[in-house]
């Protein structure tokens, strides 16, 4: 997937419907999943992802955002089972003028290496975001903020360059928001995984005991953790990561971990159901799988040879009429996809079908409508292209995935393409 993160057009999504969390039913705890017992006592999680870094600045990827979201905490959050943000640091967070969004923290925070936890801290988490503004992370999101000022020591106000931002509550629940010690961390560049943990530069329901990146982090809850997401039902927890996800499934089967998720196979999810030790959690997903144009580099794109920007688009508009969803998401995922035909998901705000409307036939691939595009715009086929893929962050089904979207592109006749992958530490 080639991406230009300032203009990019999705042609193919799906949309997760079921986030997996497969529970062993008696797992290192010793006690039956779901038991009192087991809730008190240390959990094991099991994931095949990884973490790119631990400074938020440093890291825009869901690996290193699930090791935060235990050890930070955010202006604003939302509640297990909810898209909606509310206050947590925050005691209040609301717009006091159409371009001025004023935060009130709760009083008397304090870091658990017993520094203050203050507004200067959250100035000091968004103004460093910006200025070092790493590719890898998630600077992006706060290109909205003209200023911040602090008024004092519970107050925050962000000044925005657009007035009335319905998405900037979100924004402060992102991976651009959590707050960070402004007495541990430097203003102007990343600091390391080890001097964060040994700093102790954590508010969140955990802090981290032990760290060894990408093989085992341990944590224990923090006592004086005073956000919405409450106190942990457990009082420790570890992640342990795994390479390969046909290990964890089998930890996971003779219960050496409580939890895995993010990424079995959907043939192992499948499998799993089936095993009378494991209970298999589903629910509303939080992933989408997209296709994406680099504006610059794809076929007749900004800075090639034969750059047309109306030859282009309708090369983007071929592959949409063309790509087929549904089989994507029975074939390679057995229904723990579903197609997604808007940008925005069921379950948010402004969801819709549109795609069924303006590509293919009402969701179906149409050969028609993608000869049509392509000929009204002068494009001779077959239309070469790279697609590029990375095989090992987002599960094994990747490769599958590819290979099928490869095919229903040459089988048109329309296009023919070079299929490539990257591996994750290369490709982020």
């Amino acid at each position: 997937m080639a991406m230009n993160k300032k203009a990019w057009h999705s042609v193919i999504a799906l949309a997760g419907v079921s986030a997996f969390a497969l529970t062993a039913c008696t797992g290192p705890t010793g006690g039956a999943g779901g038991s009192s017992a087991a809730a008190s006592g240390p959990i094991a999680y099991g994931t095949t992802d990884k973490v790119t870094a631990l400074d938020p600045a440093g890291a825009y990827d869901n690996g290193s955002f699930m090791v935060m979201n235990q050890i930070y905490s955010f202006l604003l959050n939302s509640k297990p089972g909810s898209a909606d943000p509310v206050p947590d640091l925050a005691e209040s967070a609301s717009f006091t003028s159409p371009n001025e969004y004023t935060v009130k923290l709760k009083p008397g925070l304090k870091w658990a290496n017993g520094h203050t936890l203050d507004s200067k801290d959250v100035k000091f988490s968004f103004d460093r975001q910006t200025k070092i503004n790493d590719p890898a992370g998630p600077a992006s999101l706060l290109t909205n903020i003209e200023s911040i000022t602090a008024p004092d020591a519970n107050t925050v106000v962000f000044k925005l360059k657009q007035a009335n931002d319905q998405t900037f509550a979100q924004i402060l629940s992102s991976p651009a928001a959590p707050i960070v010690d402004d007495e541990v961390f430097p203003a102007d560049k990343l600091l390391d995984d080890d001097s964060i943990v040994k700093a102790k530069a954590f508010y969140g329901q955990y802090v981290i005991d032990t760290y060894k990146k990408n093989e085992l982090v341990s944590f224990k809850a923090f006592p004086d953790y005073q956000g919405v997401l409450g106190k942990p039902a457990n009082d420790a927890a570890t992640i342990k990561y795994y390479a390969d996800p046909t290990n964890m499934k089998l930890d996971i089967q003779q219960g050496n971990i409580d939890v895995a998720n993010r990424s079995l196979s959907a043939t192992d999810v499948d499998d799993l159901k089936k095993d009378s030790k494991v209970k298999v959690n589903v629910g509303p997903g939080g992933e989408i799988r997209y296709i994406t144009f680099n504006f610059d580099t794809m076929p007749f794109g900004a800075k090639a040879a034969d750059a047309d920007p109306a030859k282009a688009l309708a090369v983007r508009q071929a592959i949409a009429n063309l790509v087929d969803r549904q089989s994507i998401a029975d074939q390679v995922y057995k229904g723990t996809y579903l197609p997604l035909y808007s940008n925005v998901p069921n379950g948010f705000l402004g969801a819709n079908e549109s795609f069924k409307d303006a590509y293919g036939d009402a969701g179906k691939p149409s050969l028609d409508k993608a000869k049509k595009v392509l000929a009204d715009a002068g494009v001779t086929t077959p239309v070469s292209m790279n697609l590029q893929y990375n095989p090992d962050h987002y599960g094994k089904s990747s490769g599958d995935e590819y290979a099928m979207i490869k095919d229903q592109l040459e089988k048109s006749g329309l296009f023919k393409v070079n299929l490539q992958s990257t591996e994750w530490v290369t490709y982020s």
